[in-house]
């Protein structure tokens, strides 16, 4: 949903390529939950990417998403004698993203690169916002090769990148465009004029095979969608299903499309899952994914996979690459922090419990400045200041981010689930408040970090997981979760 920071087929040859199902996603299912943080401002200001950084990992995440964009790194003329697939090339400036690769590694959080945003000349006629019209697959391979070769772990002394995700919002037409054969300024009458998931399909396939080329185990992620569509005149968003289908070559009833035989290479499925309400809220359109509708992604997905529409050398996983909602304070609009820190524990255990093993926060700090639109982000895990990240004042709900934990009636019980911070495992002792904090059971996590149970407790009050301290962690709790439900209600999650 965030502004840029960015036809030649590569044929698949699926040779000893395995097709792979993801795990099935329940309450009891074994699966890590790891968290990331994306941000278009502090991680791209130099002498404010260490504090940003610092900040990522203070917030219990183990990754991090970076903006690596094609027409900041690409010269913006292509010069004669240009080698783009050639890291070394001196028409390259990888200034930027060298340094937040460096040092991401040395906070101990792993890079997962956004390519995106194609220069002038590797673009092709359309209308729309520069970087975004039929971008060139081939050229774009070449772009792809040449920074997974430098961040291949024997370049110049660079450390190894093994995540790569292949554009942002494909189906947005602020990011790829044209998204139908419709004028730009005309509106939309049906998904069946849909093109821009064969301009995706075609650059997805390019760059795996490019990605994949330099290191066999190289992680490629495709989709990252945009949750709402928008059909209007001056606004074309694909929904969200419709894209995925087409892209897939899958049927409204989840079936393989007789008429379409192409695959898509890939290793994880990521979607931005925004919604405009609580953690179970569904989207307005019945084709469109926000959280309460992940179960509807998940199946379409599975069966594509099943179809073999899929082509992957590992299991395949579900990601969300990008997702907040901003607070109030300050937006006025925007959800007040109490219900904030809850819904964030919550919606990182909905996401968990429909297969997502990544959550990516969108951003580290309130933004002070408007993005595409005019919007100002105020999304952060901390407040906004003028000095940046050195300055900025945590948020409550950063430690629901950092270490999440919900607890609902069930029954005569209380189903309990958290995970620690940078998911290491341990032993929790689950506490419950009445006139003070008393010891409810304690429960040792799995090798994710993860815990869950039934509790025979009081069901009322508040309840928390305590984690105890050891050679590698120290002690810490939770932020306290109520046993009272709370009704749904309607924010934007943008304020």
């Amino acid at each position: 949903m965030k502004s840029l920071r960015a036809r030649r087929f590569f044929p698949l040859v699926a040779g000893a390529l395995a097709f792979a199902l993801l795990a099935p996603a329940s309450a009891g299912a074994s699966h890590p939950l790891r968290t990331a943080v994306v941000d278009g401002g502090p991680f791209n200001v130099p002498d404010r990417i260490p504090a940003a950084f610092d900040d990522v990992r203070a917030a219990g995440a183990t990754a991090i998403r970076i903006y690596a964009i094609w027409g900041r790194a690409a010269p913006a003329t292509r010069p004669a004698n240009f080698d783009p697939a050639n890291p070394a090339d001196p028409a390259y400036d990888w200034t930027l993203l060298d340094q937040q690769v460096r040092l991401a590694k040395a906070k101990h959080l792993e890079p997962i690169l956004s390519i995106e945003g194609a220069p002038d000349w590797a673009e092709g006629a359309g209308e729309g916002p520069s970087g975004t019209l039929r971008p060139s697959a081939t050229e774009f391979a070449l772009f792809a090769r040449a920074a997974a070769r430098r961040y291949g772990g024997s370049f110049g002394g660079l450390p190894r990148v093994r995540y790569w995700q292949a554009w942002n919002e494909p189906n947005y037409f602020r990011h790829l465009g044209p998204q139908y054969d419709t004028p730009l300024s005309m509106p939309v009458t049906s998904s069946s004029h849909l093109l821009s998931p064969d301009i995706y399909r075609d650059m997805v396939n390019s760059f795996a095979q490019a990605v994949h080329g330099v290191h066999r185990d190289n992680v490629v992620i495709a989709g990252a969608l945009a949750p709402f569509g928008h059909e209007e005149a001056g606004v074309h968003v694909a929904r969200t299903l419709p894209f995925m289908r087409r892209l897939l070559c899958m049927t409204a009833q989840d079936k393989p499309d007789p008429g379409c035989h192409a695959r898509v290479e890939f290793d994880i499925w990521s979607h931005h899952p925004y919604t405009s309400g609580g953690p179970t809220h569904h989207a307005a359109s019945s084709e469109d994914i926000s959280l309460g509708d992940l179960p509807k992604m998940r199946r379409l997905l599975r069966a594509a996979v099943r179809a073999k529409k899929v082509v992957t050398r590992r299991r395949v996983e579900f990601w969300a690459t990008e997702f907040s909602w901003d607070t109030n304070p300050p937006d006025s609009n925007a959800i007040p922090w109490r219900l904030h820190r809850r819904w964030v524990a919550e919606a990182l255990y909905r996401m968990w419990l429909n297969g997502i093993s990544l959550v990516t926060w969108f951003q580290i700090q309130d933004s002070d400045t408007p993005a595409s639109g005019g919007i100002i982000f105020q999304s952060g895990l901390y407040f906004g200041c003028a000095g940046g990240p050195v300055c900025g004042n945590p948020k409550p709900s950063l430690t629901a981010f950092r270490f999440p934990f919900v607890a609902f009636t069930s029954g005569s019980r209380v189903l309990v689930w958290g995970r620690t911070p940078w998911s290491r495992p341990g032993r929790v002792v689950i506490e419950q408040r009445g006139a003070r904090w008393r010891k409810v059971e304690t429960l040792r996590t799995d090798r994710y970090g993860i815990f869950t149970s039934r509790l025979r407790a009081p069901r009322h009050g508040f309840m928390r997981a305590r984690l105890l301290p050891t050679s590698g962690q120290a002690a810490e709790a939770s932020a306290p979760f109520s046993l009272k439900r709370v009704p749904d209600r309607t924010f934007q999650p943008f304020g």
